[in-house]
């Protein structure tokens, strides 16, 4: 009897795997939808730049700046590496930084993406990026450090 009841629980148990097992694959030939939508008015431009100022011992540089055209929008990555030199430690973020554009307006970081802040060590590089919304228009810009109330430093950049 227990030899007939251990079969019966292997036999139940087989047909319990078989059932709950992995489903067969599509063919190949069906196709599957992309998950990322592009707006079709993307436009991506790179402009590799070495701009450098050096401001109460801290050296600012902009490396790179990436343009994207969104609904008639320029969006603007700038991105940053700043270097202390000094012996304190120096507090830098996006928000020091502001843009001038040739339409005559001030614009002012992009709040809804991640922008780049923090304490840099004596003898530390940090890295980092700044976002910018302009007019599609706008052809030359000028980027402003103005962690305070006087403006430290300022670079004039043609967009390409």
């Amino acid at each position: 009897m227990k030899k007939l009841m251990l079969c019966a629980v292997s036999v139940l148990a087989m047909f319990t795997l078989v059932a709950c097992g992995v489903m067969p694959e599509e063919p190949a030939n069906n196709k599957q939808k992309d998950s990322t939508k592009v707006v079709k008015d993307d436009t991506v431009k790179n402009q590799e730049v070495k701009l450098t100022k050096k401001v109460r011992g801290t050296e600012l540089t902009i490396e790179h700046i990436k343009q994207t055209i969104i609904k008639k929008k320029k969006h603007l990555e700038l991105q940053f590496s700043l270097t202390n030199h000094s012996s304190t430690d120096q507090g830098v973020g996006a928000n020091d930084f502001r843009i001038e554009a040739d339409d005559g307006k001030t614009y002012r970081i992009d709040g809804t993406k991640v922008n780049f802040g923090d304490v840099i060590a004596p003898h530390e590089t940090l890295t980092g990026s700044a976002y910018f919304v302009i007019p599609e228009k706008t052809k030359s810009i000028n980027v402003v450090y103005q962690p305070e109330e006087k403006m430290e430093a300022a670079w004039k950049i043609n967009l390409e």
